[in-house]
């Protein structure tokens, strides 16, 4: 039994495109019997099911459909086994139960937990640093069209790696501590480079 089985000309009939419209004509003999002028006076022909082609999926009704247009699925983490232990500086093995407000904060092994830990000490070292050491670019975020300057470590993990200066006007890059000027990113790369202050240190 198809789905407008006892359709008659005058029916009030729902389309996902054309929204309302009325049925005109019964084309009898046609794979697209339906005719229906809808309400804006678009003409379309359906299939007793309801499709504009045999291969489509049914977009005429007896009757509007109504359903709520799906929401994007937010990401949750998973990583729960090894809290980076902030206040500590330790990697801790926890249940994360009562723990929501570090949801981010664990990982799912001790080898990566303890990355962590170092990368984060290494951020909020070289945050506070700045902060102590550059007044009229403590607490500064990066501002869009501007010069935004920053440092980077130049060849890592060689013997001739140094600290050096650099800037961006467009691209805001995650975890980068940004300057006001270039003078304070300067004072903050000639530091590091001559070993007065150390970003692994206690």
């Amino acid at each position: 039994m198809a789905y407008f089985d006892g359709v008659k000309i005058g029916d009030k009939v729902w389309s996902f495109e054309f929204g309302w419209g009325t049925v005109k004509e019964l084309i009898y003999n046609s794979p697209y019997p339906i005719g229906v002028v809808f309400d804006n006076e678009q003409y379309e022909t359906f299939t007793l099911d309801g499709k504009v082609e045999k291969s489509c999926n049914q977009t005429l009704f007896w009757n509007e459909v109504k359903f709520e247009v799906p929401k994007k699925t937010k990401l949750e983490l998973k990583e729960y086994k090894y809290l980076v232990d902030l206040s500590n500086c330790k990697i801790s093995k926890v249940k994360p139960i009562g723990c929501e407000d570090k949801i981010g904060l664990f990982r799912n092994d001790e080898e990566t937990a303890k990355k962590a830990l170092k990368q984060i000490k290494r951020y909020t070292r070289l945050l506070a640093l700045r902060d102590q050491e550059c007044p009229d670019s403590r607490g500064y975020v990066f501002k869009y069209e501007k010069q935004n300057w920053y440092i980077y470590k130049q060849n890592c993990g060689s013997d001739s790696e140094r600290y050096e200066v650099h800037y961006s006007e467009f691209d805001c890059l995650p975890c980068c501590i940004y300057f006001k000027t270039k003078e304070d990113a300067q004072k903050i790369c000639d530091i590091l480079n001559s070993g007065r202050f150390d970003l692994e240190g206690e």
